[in-house]
């Protein structure tokens, strides 16, 4: 929907491609957004990002997300732990890669707000409304009613419940999408359990 909504609605190209691995449910998905002005016909996969977002904070420490963005990028991480202390909860790969980038992190707690509003594990919703009020590709009450008409297109047939509670988890996103503060150097931080 992040890549109909922006191809649709602004005067720019847009291109999906998404990398699946072998197990159907509970894989991982790498979905490769890409628009712009020029054309973005290209038929490899992404290796030099502006924007990563981690959907599944298990995969911290686990896969390398950090090394394909660029110089000043944006990582946005769903999270349960607060984001005053998140930053220590990356491995000292991860911060090192952070400071030296310069790349701006945000952290938001998606699955508290999806259980909230009623979805359950249902994240997606919760993490298209923060890409989209970080990218700024649209002005935010902007971004939110075409998020909302979208929800409303692909879960209209399942009820007008389901559709007030991902247009409710757009509107909690918002406000409980936060930046976090980098520090200067590495400090304390995660070791992965291997």
């Amino acid at each position: 929907d992040s890549i109909k909504i922006i191809g649709e609605n602004t005067d720019m190209n847009a291109q999906a491609y998404f990398s699946y691995d072998s197990k159907k449910s509970g894989g991982i998905t790498i979905s490769h957004l890409r628009f712009g002005k020029s054309s973005v016909n290209m038929p490899w996969l992404i290796d030099s990002a502006d924007f990563v977002a981690c959907h599944n904070p298990a995969y911290i420490g686990r896969y390398d997300m950090l090394s394909p963005l660029k110089k000043g990028g944006v990582f946005l991480l769903n999270s349960r732990v607060s984001s005053g202390e998140v930053f220590e909860h990356l491995t000292a790969d991860e911060q090192k890669q952070i400071i030296e980038k310069k790349i701006k992190f945000y952290n938001i707690d998606a699955l508290k707000i999806s259980e909230e509003v009623g979805l359950g594990t249902r994240i997606n919703t919760v993490m298209q409304a923060a890409f989209f009020k970080i990218s700024g590709i649209f002005p935010e009450e902007e971004a939110i009613a075409l998020i909302k008409n979208a929800i409303k297109k692909t879960f209209g047939r399942k009820g007008e419940d389901i559709v007030k509670m991902n247009w409710a988890a757009v509107d909690a996103a918002s406000a409980a999408l936060e930046e976090v503060k980098i520090p200067a150097q590495v400090g304390q931080s995660y070791v992965p359990k291997r």
